[in-house]
């Protein structure tokens, strides 16, 4: 990672920043006069004082490019600016980022689309468009579908759903990133209707394209007479190839997606190109051998890659409600040339079928599904049919985030200790024997072996974290303390308590009255451990009805954890947004996480040096509800199935893409935290 620097341009301190991201700063004519300090230490330098700014601030002066720019986690580092030559992106890395641009700006465009151009002729489906051997296509077959969608999902800010709204700025961002006029930006976005991003080779020397089919020629034909395109000969009979050049201003002020679309270019003898068809109306880019490829199949009828069977054999895996699909050919695999990843994949992921992906948009959020088929010699030759997966109602409503998952199976215990020693040795046989020892160790001290608690465990299972409502990251403080903003409680559910309760006699027994730390006192069959030091917590187990519950954490929580389980005060039952992301994904599962990403984010929203910080991220709180009935929550389940020797695993995830301002936010409160930044 590289030096981070706080920052001063005469007013409040910003960042920290990394240094790739102020050299880009610098380069870009954003910064040229400021002071700097590094995190870590209390002095401000001037900008010119640290060597590789002042590399950059000559290299600006002189008017000469830099070699790096900085961009998204993955992209050049900054040292890169002292080579001669830029380092070539990874193809994979440019098409991605790309299709992430040209998504967020079509999307946006779709909005209106619909409505502007509904009598004009359709667009040219993408999987039509590419080659048989496509090993993978992501496709989007009606962005005005998908993106009339967005209205439903209730935890978006009206602003992101007021169509003409949003559609004026994209295609304003459209108009200034290619110098076209607002008009003609409005009728490029209307025109675009399909979109695909296919692949082949990716075991070897990967080839990608990424493609928009348009509705109408005339809006892209007036496109490429903007001042950044420029033509560059043909392809195939009709294709029509052009070089894209980047923006002069392409640093100014913008937003995010249009300074991407600013900034790219495709030069002249790159690997990539880009080409217009005009007679069928697709405009594509990425590595010439795949679009020659993509031009046999417009222009001749070559074999798509929906004459794939396992691309025919993949549509039954699709919803009709599903707005964007993906499909991985199995036979990728079979070009893997690591010796260690090959055995991992005939070992445990060898496809039996087409692995697909499919995106809904239901009124709780984004649903992204997978579904894959694969056999291994190390998989289990048993498997238990998944199960409604319902005790996370009963946790409070004070609970952020839970897992639940199933214990029910119909091997004996004996034979479950067996098949998971059994796959814990095929991964690490020393683990194995590790675990094993261990296990029979514990039977021997406490007279309790592994293979009955398997057997006395019957179903459903259920742990919880939970903080009181309105917990702020400053009031939660530091060491032990903090324990008591917390709670950690599990429920599992017995079909037989006698081995769980010999265990806790046991424990009660023979080994807690060892601990001089802790007090233990006896509730019924269970117990409850209170710490000797003067602090609110507790850890306790008991017997409810025919459940195990344990409980940890501050007292009133654990109180309040007890009271919800056993007399359903207060539960996630009752709760809107919890119940509405149930409904989106599958209604059994052998594993359910939830997460309320809503009320986390707005935690760390609360604090105000993290938020600015994300907003300077590019994260806009503001635009999400993060609380009430409509807020944004996540969910991930998943589920396995065994039939004839081939497993399918399914996997539904709600909102997963709410969680990435966790993540920076987590970054940044670790970089910040216990620094402190010098007086001006």
């Amino acid at each position: 990672m590289s030096a981070m620097f706080y920052l001063n341009r005469g007013g409040a301190p910003e960042g920290p920043f990394e240094e790739a991201r102020l050299v880009y700063m610098i380069h870009s004519g954003e910064l040229s006069q400021a002071a700097v300090c590094p995190v870590g230490h209390n002095q401000w330098l001037p900008l010119h004082a640290v060597p590789a700014f002042a590399q950059a601030l000559a290299a600006r002066a002189a008017h000469v490019a830099p070699a790096a720019a900085y961009g998204p986690p993955g992209a050049a580092p900054a040292q890169a600016a002292a080579q001669p030559a830029q380092k070539k992106k990874s193809l994979l890395g440019w098409i991605a980022a790309l299709a992430v641009l040209f998504l967020a700006l079509i999307v946006a465009g779709g909005f209106a689309a619909y409505s502007l151009f509904l009598s004009s002729g359709g667009a040219r489906a993408i999987a039509s468009s590419v080659p048989r051997d496509s090993e993978f296509l992501i496709e989007i077959a009606s962005i005005h579908q998908l993106a009339a969608d967005l209205h439903d999902v209730r935890y978006l800010d009206t602003s992101l759903r007021d169509d003409k709204q949003v559609f004026a700025d994209a295609a304003d961002s459209v108009a200034k990133s290619f110098d076209i006029s607002v008009p003609e930006a409005v009728t490029l976005l209307a025109s675009c209707e399909t979109f695909g991003m296919a692949g082949r080779k990716l075991a070897r020397s990967p080839e990608v394209l990424l493609a928009l089919g348009m509705k109408n020629a005339s809006p892209v034909e007036t496109l490429l007479k903007s001042a950044r395109f420029s033509a560059s000969g043909t392809l195939g009979n009709t294709g029509k190839r052009y070089q894209l050049t980047r923006q002069a201003d392409a640093g100014a002020a913008r937003d995010l997606a249009g300074k991407g679309l600013a900034e790219f270019e495709v030069k002249a003898g790159a690997k990539e190109i880009l080409v217009w068809f005009p007679k069928l109306r697709v405009l594509a880019m990425g590595s010439e051998p795949l679009l020659l490829d993509m031009a046999h199949v417009l222009e001749s009828g070559a074999p798509s890659i929906q004459q794939n069977p396992s691309f025919q054999a993949a549509a039954k895996d699709f919803e009709p409600s599903t707005r964007l699909t993906a499909f991985v050919d199995p036979a990728s695999f079979a070009n893997i040339a690591d010796p260690k990843l090959k055995t991992l994949v005939d070992d445990y992921f060898k496809p039996a079928g087409p692995i697909t992906g499919q995106l809904r948009i239901k009124p709780a959020g984004f649903v992204t599904s997978f579904t894959g088929r694969v056999q291994g010699s190390k998989l289990p030759h048993a498997g238990d049919p998944p199960q409604t997966l319902s005790l996370g109602e009963r946790l409070p409503e004070e609970t952020f985030a839970y897992l639940a998952f199933s214990t029910s199976t119909k091997l004996t215990g004996a034979e479950t200790e067996k098949l998971l020693l059994d796959q814990l040795s095929a991964v690490d046989q020393r683990s194995r024997t590790q675990l094993q020892q261990a296990l029979r160790e514990l039977e021997q001290l406490l007279g309790v072996s592994a293979s009955k608690l398997l057997d006395g465990a019957s179903g459903p299972s259920v742990i919880g974290l939970s903080a009181p409502a309105g917990t702020s990251l400053d009031a939660l403080g530091t060491g032990p303390q903090a324990l008591s903003h917390f709670n950690l409680s599990g429920l599992l559910e017995l079909k037989d308590a006698t081995e769980y309760k010999k265990l806790a006699a046991e424990l009660k027994r023979k080994v807690l009255p060892n601990m001089r730390e802790i007090s233990v006192s006896d509730d019924g069959s269970g117990f409850t451990i209170t710490p000797r030091m003067p602090l609110p917590v507790s850890l306790r187990v008991k017997f409810l009805d025919k459940y195990l519950f344990l409980s940890a954490g501050g007292n009133s929580l654990c109180d309040r954890a007890e009271a919800a389980f056993s007399k359903g005060e207060r539960t996630l039952k009752d709760d809107a947004a919890h119940q509405a992301s149930l409904t989106t994904v599958a209604s059994k599962q052998h594993f359910l996480l939830w997460i309320d990403s809503g009320r986390l984010v707005d935690t760390l929203g609360k604090n105000p040096l993290l938020r600015a910080q994300m907003t300077q991220s590019g994260i806009s709180l503001d635009k999400f509800k993060l609380t009430g009935p409509d807020r944004i929550v996540s969910a991930l389940s998943m589920s396995g199935e065994l039939e004839n020797g081939v497993w399918t695993f399914h996997l539904d995830a709600l909102n997963f893409q709410a969680l990435a301002p966790l993540g920076t936010g987590a970054a940044l409160a670790m970089v910040g935290s216990g620094m402190r930044l010098p007086a001006l």
